[in-house]
């Protein structure tokens, strides 16, 4: 908004009114309230991921994960940056090894602001099941799972 417009809105009577300097598709990339009628890859996503830090042993990783073929973990910062995946490995690495050692790195990632319909035919044509999706920071959101996508829209 230009600095004209918020000084309109505070003579409106408006009590706080912001300058969102970075842009809407910023705005978007953090799945805030938006008008429209889109359906963003943030209200689809599945928010609560399993997530550790790079230092985390591949032992408290397995106790805390559970059974075998649960190890699907985001490694993140403790402000939420991610930095990889762990996706296989656990059970075959030592259990001194860390999560940053056994993790997938440079991953891809979308903004929660994509829209679904063409996000789930890219990730069709690719043979991609889940995406991971990011804030404009870095910071994680979500998983979008491809079949939860589907029905999704198929219901629409």
């Amino acid at each position: 908004m230009s600095p004209r417009a918020a000084c309109r809105l505070e003579r409106l009577g408006l009590p706080d009114v912001y300058d969102y300097v970075a842009g809407k598709m910023d705005w978007l990339s953090f799945a805030l309230r938006h008008e429209g009628q889109a359906l963003l890859a943030g209200d689809v996503a599945r928010r609560e991921l399993s997530t550790c830090r790079p230092d985390e042993t591949v032992g408290a990783l397995r106790a805390r994960l559970g059974q075998p073929g649960a190890g699907f973990c985001v490694v993140t910062s403790p402000g939420g940056l991610v930095h990889g995946v762990v996706q296989d490995g656990l059970e075959q690495a030592a259990a001194d090894a860390t999560a940053e050692e056994i993790m997938d790195f440079g991953i891809t990632t979308v903004r929660p602001a994509e829209e679904v319909g063409p996000l789930v035919e890219g990730m069709r044509k690719a043979g991609v099941e889940a995406i991971l999706l990011t804030c404009s920071d870095g910071t994680l959101y979500g998983l979008l799972e491809r079949a939860e996508a589907e029905a999704v829209l198929a219901g629409r």
